[in-house]
C-alpha cells in the first residue's frame, strides 16, 4: 500500500513540473497601496455632560402631587444610536418620625422625647409612585417631531416594578437628540406612613449601535403615539429584523396583529400624509387565526431609508408600519385609510442604505 501511493505522488510530480516548465503567460499586476480600516465610535451626553454627573431631587411630595424630571441625551458621534433607559438602585428610608407617621404604622408617639415606640417601620415609596415616561427627536423640516409615550399614569406602572428593568426608548441619529420626560406621581391613597421618607435612585442612560432590529408596537396614534399595554403589556407587537445596508432590504418579522385571517403590508411610512408615492411597500403577508403573522423576504427598494429629500424625517431615519393592506395602496404608496388600533408602528427609526444605486 505505501508503494502505491509513493508511485501516484511521483506521477503527479512529473506531471507538474512539465506543465510548468512548457506554460508561458501574459501577465499584468496593479497594486493597491495604503489601505487602512478603521472603527467607529458610540459616545453619548446628556445634558451636556459626558461623564454624567448631574443628578435630580424632588422634594416636599405628597399624595396626588407629581414631580417632574426632563433631560436631554445627546449623540455627537457620526453613528446612530439605539438607548435605552433604566431605574436602578432604588433604596428608601423612613427619614425624620413624625407623630402622625408613627400611629399610622401602629406605634406609640411619646411626647417627652418626640419619638416613636412599638411602631412597624415602612417606607416603600417605590412602590406607591406612578411612573410616566415619554421620549422626542426633534426632526429638522418636519413640524411634527418623532415622539412616543411609553408609560401614562393611568398605566398604574408602579417606580418599584420597574427597578431595574432595561426600556427602550427609541433611536438617536448621529448629531440628534432626544428629550426624555419622566413623572413621578404620589398616589392618592399614600397614607401617613409616608411622610418625611425618602427614595433614592440611579438613572442609567445606555447606547448601541444599530444591529438591524426594531419592535413594532400598538399605538394609540396622534397626539401622544402611546405604546398600548406599556412596554411587555400586550401580545400585539412584532419583532423586525433587517440588514442595515446591502443590494436589497432583507428582513423577517415574527408578530401578532389586531386583525385574524387578515392580509398585512409592511411599509416605509414617508411623512407627510397620505404617503404621497414617497415611501415603499416591504412586503406583505396574511396572518392566521390566532393573529399571528410572519414574513420574510428580500426588496429591491432602490433607496435609501429615508429617501432623500422627499420624506420629511430625513435625514433622522425612516418609519416603518404593519398595516391591513387595505389601507395601502401600492400603485400610490399611499395610505387610504387611518384605523391606528390596526397597526402597529416603530418604535425607533430605522436607517438602510441601498448599497447598489
Amino acid at each position: 500500500m505505501k508503494k502505491l501511493l509513493l508511485s501516484v505522488l511521483t506521477i503527479g510530480l512529473v506531471v507538474g513540473v512539465a506543465v510548468g516548465a512548457t506554460t508561458a503567460l501574459f501577465s499584468d499586476i496593479e497594486t493597491s497601496t495604503g489601505n487602512t480600516f478603521s472603527t467607529g465610535t458610540i459616545d453619548i451626553a446628556v445634558d451636556g455632560e459626558n461623564p454624567w454627573e448631574g443628578n435630580f431631587e424632588l422634594k416636599d411630595m405628597k399624595p396626588c402631587e407629581t414631580g417632574y424630571i426632563t433631560f436631554n441625551i445627546q449623540n455627537p458621534g457620526d453613528n446612530p444610536v439605539n438607548v435605552w433607559k433604566t431605574i436602578k438602585n432604588i433604596t428608601t428610608d423612613e427619614g425624620v418620625m413624625t407623630e402622625p407617621e408613627c400611629q399610622a404604622e401602629g406605634g406609640t408617639w411619646v411626647d417627652y422625647g418626640d419619638h416613636c415606640t412599638g411602631e412597624t417601620p415602612k417606607s416603600n415609596l417605590h412602590d406607591w409612585m406612578n411612573y410616566d415616561l415619554s421620549v422626542m427627536v426633534p426632526i429638522d423640516g418636519n413640524p411634527d417631531d418623532w415622539h412616543q409615550t411609553i408609560f401614562k399614569d393611568e398605566d398604574n406602572v408602579k417606580v418599584g416594578s420597574i427597578d431595574g428593568q432595561k426600556i427602550f426608548l427609541g433611536m438617536i441619529p448621529a448629531g440628534g437628540t432626544m428629550e426624555v420626560t419622566q413623572s413621578y406621581h404620589l398616589i392618592p391613597t399614600t397614607g401617613n406612613w409616608a411622610q418625611a421618607d425618602t427614595m433614592t435612585f440611579d438613572i442609567e442612560i445606555y447606547a448601541e449601535q444599530l444591529t438591524g432590529h426594531v419592535r413594532l408596537e400598538n399605538k394609540s396614534g396622534d397626539p401622544d403615539w402611546k405604546i398600548l399595554g406599556g412596554v411587555g403589556g400586550d401580545s400585539i407587537k412584532a419583532d423586525l429584523t433587517y440588514n442595515l445596508s446591502g443590494p436589497t432590504f432583507d428582513y423577517s418579522l415574527t408578530g401578532t396583529v389586531t386583525k385574524s385571517s387578515t392580509g398585512y403590508s409592511l411599509i416605509y411610512y414617508a411623512d407627510p400624509w397620505p404617503g404621497n408615492n414617497l415611501g415603499a411597500l416591504i412586503g406583505t403577508g396574511t396572518s392566521d387565526g390566532s393573529g399571528d403573522i410572519i414574513m420574510s423576504g428580500s426588496t429591491e427598494l432602490n433607496m435609501d431609508l429615508p429617501v432623500w429629500p422627499s420624506d420629511q424625517n430625513y435625514p433622522e431615519g425612516a418609519k416603518i408600519w404593519l398595516v391591513p393592506s387595505d389601507d395601502y395602496d401600492t400603485d400610490s404608496k399611499s395610505m387610504t385609510g387611518w384605523s391606528p388600533a390596526d397597526y402597529l408602528f416603530e418604535t425607533g427609526l430605522i436607517q438602510y442604505e441601498d448599497t447598489d444605486l
